[in-house]
């Protein structure tokens, strides 16, 4: 009976407030100073179905090499993104900063541009949390 009393509170059903997190990675490549949407191992875009909160960590390597964290909000229903912030870690040679977007399904689209004459691998791990 203490048992119960100590863990009292603390199961999930006790905490419905509305949020869950997720992460997905998404990966992709760019030849030249060509852009490509990022996409999951199955070649499928992330749909948000609520609101979410995001972090999304995106690396991109090759000769030259980037690293970014991008910061915002989708509110459910409505295109575009809601507050987003970049912060930049790495940029090697002058890189266009990623987008991440969401269309009015909830569709995420995170576009990556490379550089001339630079194969460059990308990889963006995303936090959500769904409000």
């Amino acid at each position: 009976m203490d048992t119960f009393y100590k863990l009292h509170g603390t199961t999930v059903d006790k905490f419905k407030i509305g949020l869950k997190n997720q992460r997905i990675v998404l990966t992709g490549q760019t030849t030249t100073a060509s852009t490509t949407d990022l996409l999951d191992r199955d070649e499928q875009s992330y749909t948000a179905e609520s609101t979410v909160f995001f972090t999304a960590y995106i690396v991109g390597q090759g000769t030259n090499s980037s690293a970014y964290e991008i910061k915002g909000c989708y509110i459910n229903g409505q295109n575009g993104v809601s507050g987003y912030v970049v912060n930049t870690f790495v940029d090697t040679n002058n890189f266009t900063v990623p987008s991440v977007t969401f269309n009015n399904s909830g569709d995420l689209t995170v576009t990556v541009t490379g550089q001339a004459g630079d194969t460059i691998n990308w990889t963006a791990t995303i936090d959500f949390v769904t409000v």
